[in-house]
């Protein structure tokens, strides 16, 4: 193609607040820097309340067209995408995207292979996979029936996935599932990539504030009873009541009232912050002031951003040496300080250690740095051209005939 591209983007986008919102505005942005892409159609999901678009320039429109939990996201999406008519679409995915119930997260994941099969060049960034995810640590624990349901509906979504004119995850185990199941299907593995690699002024962990940082959507396997406790252990240490918390996020969808519940239990305690959601512009400040980013899972759903963004603004990330984050860091080459999942006491020890260490910290941070520089977020970008490019190029050329025999 000569001419500039349109491209679609279907992701949650800013300034929603829903999962992967953070990443489909890096893409919306990488796509619109590119000179050969003339503009880019964020097909986005609906906002609770009315609030202004960001700005990001004439190459970047967005379109608010389907919403979270609806059963109608599938036809919304292709009437939209018949409507704007672009050179492809990418989908910015992880397996909750259009609903956390069973039905309509379903449908909402059928939609790239169907806008696929209308004449889309379609190309899906999958940020987990429910083969992935341990649901014992999900709100599906105990819940056999509906477990089994879960695992036998997402075979039939992960072949409707495949379906698409190519597929790309960020973990190397994912890519190593599905090509032994799946051999011929169009997967490729394509890190998460880091998005701030020019951000170079970073203060050395010595010069930092005392502060101790946590960031995500808490409630399920994501949670803060750890961390506070471990906190309460290690600001009760000689040398350490200075320590702040500050807790950057929002609920997860299925646990509303989580952080209010915890935030009046802290009401009185000054030394830990309930931040809220942390808009973009201020990610640098949050990670970039802080020594420790400490990550309160039992389980793991995909490769984290948040480990990618405490990589890139180098802080100490201290997190349990379980699933997809031993797979990020045997891809990528981040480390970080590990303790004993859900035990308080291990935790307060690793995180002392770090404090402490202060040589070995800052080694450890410059080395993740430069991992995280290793496939700048320009690379995630320039792989999704291409390939909509020969997707495109496929799907014009004239096909001959094959035969049976």
């Amino acid at each position: 193609m000569t001419r500039p591209l349109r491209i679609a983007l279907v992701s949650a986008f800013p300034p929603g607040k829903q999962s992967l919102n953070e990443y489909g505005l890096h893409l919306a942005k990488g796509l619109a820097a590119r000179a050969d892409v003339g503009e880019v159609i964020v097909l986005a999901d609906t906002l609770d309340q009315d609030m202004p678009e960001l700005d990001l320039g004439p190459k970047v429109r967005v379109e608010r067209c389907w919403s979270f939990n609806s059963l109608s996201t599938l036809p919304k999406l292709l009437r939209n995408l018949h409507e704007v008519k672009t050179d492809g679409v990418i989908w910015n995915l992880q397996m909750a995207t259009f609903g956390d119930s069973e039905a309509p997260a379903a449908l909402g994941l059928l939609a790239p292979m169907a806008a696929k099969i209308s004449g889309t060049p379609s190309g899906v960034i999958a940020h987990n996979m429910v083969d992935g995810v341990d649901l014992d640590q999900t709100l599906l624990k105990g819940k056999p029936l509906r477990q089994m349901a879960v695992k036998l509906g997402a075979r039939v979504i992960t072949r409707a996935l495949l379906s698409s004119s190519y597929l790309t995850v960020t973990l190397r185990s994912y890519y190593d599932a599905l090509h032994a199941k799946h051999p011929r299907a169009a997967v490729h593995l394509v890190p998460h990539g880091t998005f701030d690699v020019g951000h170079t002024d970073l203060q050395p962990l010595a010069d930092r504030a005392r502060r101790i940082v946590t960031m995500g959507k808490f409630g399920t396997y994501k949670r803060l009873e750890t961390l506070l406790a471990a906190f309460d252990i290690l600001r009760a240490t000689p040398g350490h009541d200075d320590l702040e918390l500050h807790i950057g996020g929002s609920d997860h969808p299925n646990t509303p009232g989580y952080l209010d519940n915890l935030a009046r239990r802290r009401h009185d305690d000054a030394q830990v912050v309930f931040a809220g959601y942390v808009a973009e512009d201020a990610i640098p400040d949050f990670f970039g002031e802080a020594r420790l980013s400490v990550f309160d899972y039992s389980a793991t759903t995909g490769s984290s951003g948040v480990l990618h963004q405490t990589a890139c603004y180098g802080t100490v990330p201290v997190f349990p040496r379980i699933g997809d984050f031993v797979d990020v860091c045997e891809d990528e080459g981040i480390t970080g300080v590990n303790y004993a999942a859900q035990d308080a006491d291990d935790m307060a020890v690793q995180m002392q250690q770090a404090l402490l260490d202060t040589d070995t910290s800052q080694r450890m941070v410059d080395n993740n740095r430069t991992a995280a520089m290793g496939f700048p977020f320009e690379k995630v970008i320039d792989f999704h051209i291409r390939q909509l490019v020969a997707a495109a190029t496929h799907a014009q050329a004239p096909q001959g005939r094959t035969s049976a025999a």
